[in-house]
C-alpha cells in the first residue's frame, strides 16, 4: 500500500510538472509538508477500499484541476475565489475566449487528462485486484483533512485562501474552491466597486534610468521605531552611519494597507483608491510588468510563503525565491540567508529586484534566534514583564534588520556597475502595546506609519541624480508612481486628488474598510473609517486621529545601558 500511495501521490502532483513542459506560467514547486499530507490522503483512499468514495474524491479533484490548469495556461496565474465566481457569471465571455484560443492552449488538456486517467485506472483496478478490505476509518480521515479547509473558511477572510504561485495547483484549488463554496457560492457580489476612470501609462524615455532598482520591503516595520527616524534608541546604527555621510534620503511613508496580503498588491500595482478592482485585475501599472518591458530582469526574493506573490503580477517575475525553496537555510540563518541567495543569482544588465523579509514580524525574537546569545541589546527574557519583553524584542529585531539592509546596499554597490536606486519601505507598521494594542490588521496611526528611505550610487560620483518626491509624507502609491518615472513611465490617474491618500483594511476584494488621509501642513489627518460600498470622494472628513512628520536623522538618545524601554508615542497626537 505504501508504494501504491507513493505512485498515486506522484500522479496527483504530475499535472503541474507536465504543464511546465510547455509553459512557464505554471510555477509550482514541491512543498514537503503538503506532499506528505497528499500522501496520507492517497494512502487512506487505498485503505478505505471503497471505489465509489475514491471516484468521488478523484472526480472532485479532476474538476477543480481542469479549471485550474486551464486558467493557469490562459491567464498565467492560479485561480482565485473571485475567478471561480466569474466562471459561472461570465460563461459567454469565457466560452468565446476558449473558442478563439483553444489552438494555443490545448496542451493543458493533456497535462490534466493524462495523470487523472491513470489515477482513475490505477485506483479502480488496484482496489479490486488486491481485494482491499473496506474500512471506514481511512474514509473519515480523508473527510476530516479535506473538510478542514471549508471549516476554516467560516472564520477566515479571503486573503487566507489566496493562491500562491509557487504552490502545487491542487493545493491552491482546494483552498480557493473551499472558500468559494462556503462564502461565495450562490451569492451576489459582496460589493460593487466605485466607478473609477481607468489608469493609463505612457512611455517617457528617461535620460538616464538606473541600471538597478532594488526595493526592500520587510514586514511590519514602524517608522518611529527606527533610530534614523528619531527613535530614542539607536536601532539602526548602520543606516544612521550612512545618513551621517549624506548617503540617504528619507520621508515619512503612508502604508497602502494594514496587512501584507493586501498591501503588496496595492503597492506593486501602484493603486491608490479603495475598491479599484479593475486596476487590480488589469495590472495597468504593475511594476514587474513595466520593468520587464523597460528591459529589466525581474526578481522576487522573499523569506515568506509563496502565497505572498498573489496579486503582485507573478507572471512578470523572471526569478522568484520564497520560503518554500530554502526552509532549512532560513531555519539555520534567519533572514540573513537572503544575503547568500543574492550571491548565487544570474543577474541581467538591468535588474528590478524586490526583497520581502519577515525580520520584524511577530514573534520578534525569532528574527535573531540564530545569532549569538548576546545579540539582543535590550532584555527579552522572563526578567522583564510581557509588554517590555515584546517591545524590546521588536527593537532587537530592527537592529537585526538594519544589518541586512546595510549589507544589501554594500552588495549592490560592490557588485554592480552603473547607477542604482535602493529603496526601503515596509508593507505596514505595527502596534506595540500602545493603548493595549498589538499587531496590525487595524486602521491605526502606528500601522499606517512606514519608512521611505532611499540610497543611490553613481559611477561618476556626480551630484545627486534621483530625489524622492519633495514632500514630508509619501504614500505607497506616490513612491510607486515615482519609481515608474525612474524607469521611463508616466502614470496618469484621473481619479487622483491632490494631498489626499488612502489607508485600507485587509479585505482587499470585499467590502473593505478604509480611511481617507488628508495632508494638513506638518501632519496627516486620518478621516473616520468607511466602507468601500459607501465610498464618496468629496465627503467631508471627520477626523479620527493625526500623524506627525518624523525628524529623520535626528538621533536624540542612544539607550546604552540596555534598560527596559520607556513608553514613547511619536506618531499619535
Amino acid at each position: 500500500m505504501v508504494g501504491l500511495a507513493i505512485l498515486t501521490t506522484i500522479l496527483l502532483l504530475a499535472d503541474d510538472f507536465l504543464q511546465q513542459l510547455y509553459t512557464a506560467n505554471n510555477r509550482a514547486e514541491l512543498e514537503l509538508s503538503y506532499v506528505f499530507v497528499l500522501w496520507v490522503i492517497s494512502l487512506c483512499l487505498w485503505l478505505c477500499g471503497r471505489p465509489w468514495f475514491v471516484n468521488l474524491i478523484l472526480a472532485l479533484f479532476a474538476f477543480m484541476q481542469l479549471l485550474q490548469i486551464s486558467h493557469i495556461s490562459y491567464i498565467g496565474d492560479p485561480l482565485t475565489a473571485i475567478d471561480i465566481s466569474k466562471l459561472f457569471s461570465e460563461r459567454h465571455e469565457i466560452g468565446v475566449a476558449i473558442n478563439s484560443t483553444f489552438k494555443d492552449h490545448w496542451p493543458a488538456l493533456l497535462a490534466w487528462g493524462i495523470p487523472y486517467a491513470f489515477l482513475f485506472g490505477v485506483y479502480n483496478w488496484g482496489i479490486r485486484h488486491f481485494r482491499i478490505q473496506r474500512s471506514w476509518i481511512p474514509l473519515i480521515i480523508v473527510v476530516l483533512i479535506l473538510g478542514s479547509k471549508p471549516n476554516r473558511a467560516i472564520t477566515r477572510d479571503m486573503l487566507a485562501f489566496m493562491p500562491g504561485a509557487a504552490r502545487s495547483s491542487l493545493h491552491n484549488s482546494i483552498n480557493v474552491f473551499s472558500y468559494y463554496a462556503v462564502r461565495m457560492m450562490g451569492r451576489d457580489k459582496t460589493v460593487e466597486g466605485p466607478d473609477y476612470a481607468p489608469y493609463t501609462i505612457s512611455r517617457t524615455e528617461p535620460v538616464d534610468p538606473p541600471e538597478n532598482i532594488w526595493i526592500l520591503m520587510p514586514d511590519s516595520v514602524r517608522s518611529d521605531r527606527l533610530g534614523i527616524g528619531g527613535y530614542h534608541r539607536d536601532t539602526t546604527p548602520h543606516l544612521s552611519a550612512l545618513w551621517a555621510r549624506g548617503e540617504l534620503q528619507a520621508a515619512q511613508g503612508i502604508a497602502a494597507s494594514v496587512a501584507t496580503g493586501s498591501s503588496l498588491p496595492l503597492f506593486m500595482n501602484v493603486i491608490a483608491e479603495p475598491g479599484n478592482f479593475q486596476a487590480l485585475e488589469d495590472r495597468t501599472a504593475n511594476m514587474f510588468r513595466l520593468a520587464q518591458e523597460a528591459g529589466y530582469k525581474t526578481f522576487w526574493i522573499s523569506t515568506q510563503e509563496s502565497k505572498m506573490m498573489n496579486g503582485i503580477g507573478s507572471r512578470y517575475i523572471d526569478v522568484h525565491i520564497t520560503e518554500e525553496d530554502n526552509p532549512i537555510d532560513l531555519n539555520m540563518k534567519g533572514d540573513k540567508a537572503v544575503l547568500d541567495w543574492l550571491k548565487t543569482q544570474t543577474w541581467g544588465e538591468r535588474n528590478f529586484v524586490v526583497i520581502n523579509l519577515r525580520s520584524t514580524h511577530s514573534p520578534y525574537e525569532e528574527a535573531y534566534a540564530a545569532e549569538d546569545e548576546d545579540f539582543a541589546r535590550w532584555p527579552d527574557g522572563a526578567e522583564v514583564d510581557y509588554d517590555t519583553r515584546m517591545s524590546n524584542a521588536y527593537d532587537n529585531a530592527v537592529v537585526y534588520l538594519d544589518e541586512i539592509l546595510a549589507s544589501s546596499i554594500e552588495f549592490l554597490s560592490d557588485n554592480f556597475d552603473g547607477d542604482h536606486l535602493w529603496l526601503f519601505t515596509s508593507d505596514h507598521g505595527q502596534e506595540l502595546g500602545e493603548d493595549k494594542l498589538w499587531g496590525h490588521n487595524r486602521l491605526t496611526a502606528n500601522v499606517a506609519g512606514v519608512p521611505i528611505v532611499m540610497h543611490q550610487k553613481h559611477d561618476d560620483d556626480s551630484a545627486i541624480r534621483y530625489r524622492l518626491p519633495d514632500a514630508q509624507f509619501i504614500s505607497h502609491y506616490e513612491i510607486g508612481q515615482w519609481l515608474l518615472g525612474t524607469m521611463g513611465y508616466e502614470l496618469d490617474n484621473p481619479n487622483q486628488q491632490q494631498s489626499v491618500h488612502y489607508f485600507q483594511g485587509e479585505k482587499l476584494h470585499e467590502d473593505n474598510l478604509y480611511m481617507r488621509v488628508v495632508e494638513n501642513e506638518n501632519s496627516l489627518v486620518f478621516c473616520r473609517p468607511t466602507l468601500v460600498s459607501r465610498h464618496a470622494r468629496n465627503e467631508a472628513c471627520r477626523p479620527d486621529f493625526t500623524m506627525q512628520a518624523l525628524p529623520w536623522g535626528d538621533i536624540r538618545l542612544v539607550d546604552s545601558d540596555r534598560t527596559a524601554i520607556e513608553g514613547k508615542k511619536v506618531l499619535i497626537r
